[in-house]
C-alpha cells in the first residue's frame, strides 16, 4: 500500500512506499493509495492529496487519526517509523483538550509488536500484566528504550520505577499541563529519584484556555526546577490558533533543552 501524508515529521516513515505531498514523476505500480492525515489543520490539505493521487490511482483513500479514526491493532513501519510500537489504543481519562478518548475510547490493550519506542497514549492505564510483557519484549531491544507517548504521572507506582529500572532508557517523557497536575509531576518525581534529568522529559502544553503568560512561565519554571526538562507545546486545539511574538519567544526557549539550560 502507498502511504501519503501532508507533511513529514520525525515519525513519518521513509520506506520506498512513503510519500510526503503530491505524486512524484516516478510513480509505484498500481495499487491502493492511503492518505494519512493526524492533525485537523491539515485535512484540507490531506483532501487535496487524494485528489492529486487520483489522477494516477484508482483507489485512493483517506483518513487517520484527524478524522476520528479508531486505530485498530499496531502495524509495525506503516503509519509511523520503524522502531515505533503502540501496544494499546485509548485513554481512561476525558481531558477537556485531549481528542483522544473521543476517538479511541477507554483503553484497549493490542498485540505486543517490537519497537523500542513506546507511542501508547496511556500506557500507565493498562493491566499489569500487559506493562510487565511490554517490558519483558523491552530487554530484547538493541536501542534504549523510550517512552515517546507519555507516562501517566496520576498512575505512576514504585512497580513502574523497578520495572524502568531494569531496562536500557534513553528518555521517559510525562506531561504537566496544568498547574493543578504539578502535585502529581512532585510525587513523581520522588518515585523517579535517581533517574538523571536528561532522561526525564515532560510535555508542557501552554496557552489553553485563560492561561496567561506568566502562569505558563511559572509552570515551565516548576517543572524544570523539579528534575523535569519541560518540552513546550501551545495549545492549537481544532485549528491554528494564533499566538503572539511573546507565547512564540516562550515557547522556543522551553522546547529547547539547550536554551533553557544555559539560561537558567
Amino acid at each position: 500500500m502507498i502511504r501519503v501524508f501532508p507533511r513529514r515529521t520525525k515519525w513519518t516513515p521513509i520506506d520506498d512506499l512513503a510519500f510526503v505531498g503530491d505524486p512524484p514523476l516516478f510513480r509505484p505500480r498500481e495499487q491502493p493509495v492511503f492518505v494519512s492525515v493526524t492533525f485537523t489543520w491539515d485535512i484540507a490539505e490531506g483532501e487535496r492529496l487524494a485528489r492529486a493521487w487520483s489522477n494516477y490511482y484508482r483507489d485512493v483513500r483517506i483518513g487517520g487519526p484527524a478524522f476520528g479514526d479508531q486505530g485498530g491493532e499496531f502495524e509495525a513501519g506503516r503509519f509511523i517509523k520503524d522502531g515505533v510500537t503502540i501496544t494499546s489504543r485509548g485513554c481512561p481519562w476525558k481531558c477537556s483538550w485531549c481528542f483522544v478518548p473521543k476517538r479511541e475510547g477507554t483503553i484497549r490493550e493490542l498485540k505486543i509488536k517490537e519497537g523500542y519506542i513506546v507511542q501508547d497514549n496511556n500506557l500507565l492505564a493498562c493491566s499489569r500484566g500487559h506493562i510487565e510483557s511490554l517490558f519483558e519484549m523491552l530487554r530484547g531491544q538493541r536501542k534504549a528504550a523510550v517512552f515517546a507517548g507519555g507516562l501517566d504521572i496520576r498512575l505512576l507506582k514504585p512497580w513502574h520505577k523497578k520495572l524502568i529500572d531494569s531496562i536500557r532508557v534513553h528518555e521517559l517523557w510525562f506531561a504537566c499541563d496544568t498547574m493543578t497536575s504539578l502535585r502529581n509531576l512532585e510525587r513523581a518525581a520522588e518515585i523517579l529519584d535517581g533517574i538523571p534529568q536528561r532522561k526525564r522529559r515532560c510535555y508542557v502544553m501552554i496557552g489553553y484556555g485563560n492561561e496567561s503568560l506568566k502562569q505558563a512561565e511559572t509552570r515551565l519554571e516548576k517543572v524544570f526546577a523539579l528534575g523535569f526538562d519541560p518540552f513546550s507545546q501551545l495549545y492549537r486545539g481544532d485549528g491554528e490558533r494564533q499566538y503572539g511574538a511573546d507565547w512564540k519567544a516562550l515557547n522556543r526557549k522551553w522546547s529547547r533543552p539547550a536554551a533553557y539550560h544555559s539560561s537558567t
